[in-house]
């Protein structure tokens, strides 16, 4: 309860007041008192107790809302499960291997949705930096509709061609959602070879020989030679001016199938980055005929 200081003190002096005209005619001490309640009704009217209003739906008006707590947002993880080129594995001695320029390849990634986001069809793989072998600079990588979850795997195939000058040309592309952040990153190597090209620091296949069959039907031709080759990053055998194969380094062996009796000029030819060195055999089945 608040207290009233100057309403206490008034009523002591009108008390005091009384005090002093005991024995006063009564009409003199019924106008003090009156004065003295007057005076203390008028205080009780001026100085009213403050009340606080309570606030309306129990929120006080200076209240704030602390922040919304935003929501997570998803994680992004992933495993490249293959990569490929023309669906051979993509590794270093495929990255050595030269194509032949201005020549068309397939790259293939199989990623594995290994996060919690769910990828969909606003995925992209794009060029990011280097030598651009795509005709596009965005590509999309589903169908309109898909979408792939947490343990999914995705594939994606991107048309590409080879420079075409010879030499060693590094690319990026990188996989965004479709918001344009990073998901994955990948760097290739791309080497160019010019198959017209002779190295003379390459040594051609040795000892070229044939051997022909002709039983049922089939013209079988074998070709046999001796890797004279330290460098080479495999052997090309062509018949009459077009490649029929590319081998492995180390290879020493052939078997073609031709189209029928004749005679064909082989070629074998041992490469890597600086050319091709040949060595030729003409190859006789008229005896199949």
């Amino acid at each position: 309860m608040k207290k009233h200081p100057i309403l206490l003190f008034l009523l002591i002096v009108s008390f005091s007041i009384s005090a002093c005209n005991l024995g006063s005619s009564a009409p003199e001490d019924t106008a003090l008192a009156t004065a003295a309640a007057q005076t203390v009704e008028a205080l009780l009217t001026a100085a009213p107790q403050a009340t606080t209003t309570p606030p309306i739906g129990g929120v006080p008006p200076d209240y704030t809302p602390p922040a919304a707590t935003p929501t997570a947002s998803c994680e992004q993880n992933n495993i490249i499960k293959a990569w490929l080129r023309d669906n051979k594995l993509y590794d270093k001695a495929e990255t050595e291997k030269p194509l032949e320029p201005n020549k068309g390849f397939v790259m293939t990634w199989q990623i594995q949705n290994t996060g919690t986001c769910v990828w969909d069809d606003t995925y992209r793989m794009v060029y990011d930096s280097g030598e651009r072998l795509s005709t596009q600079d965005s590509i999309p990588v589903m169908p309109k509709g898909y979408t792939v979850k947490n343990g999914e795997t995705l594939t994606i195939n991107v048309q590409m061609v080879a420079p075409k000058e010879p030499g060693v040309y590094e690319s990026s592309y990188k996989l965004v959602d479709g918001n344009g952040d990073y998901v994955l990153f990948v760097g290739l190597i791309t080497t160019v070879g010019s198959p017209n090209s002779s190295n003379a620091s390459l040594a051609a296949p040795g000892d070229l020989r044939y051997e022909y069959d002709c039983s049922g039907g089939v013209t079988r031709i074998s070709l046999k030679w001796q890797d004279k080759a330290d460098n080479e990053q495999g052997y090309r055998v062509y018949r009459d001016g077009d490649k029929v194969a590319d081998l492995p380094a180390g290879t020493t062996a052939y078997d073609d199938i031709a189209p029928g009796p004749g005679s064909y000029a082989y070629s074998v030819a041992a490469y890597n980055t600086g050319g091709e060195s040949p060595t030729k055999v003409q190859a006789e089945t008229t005896a199949c005929q």
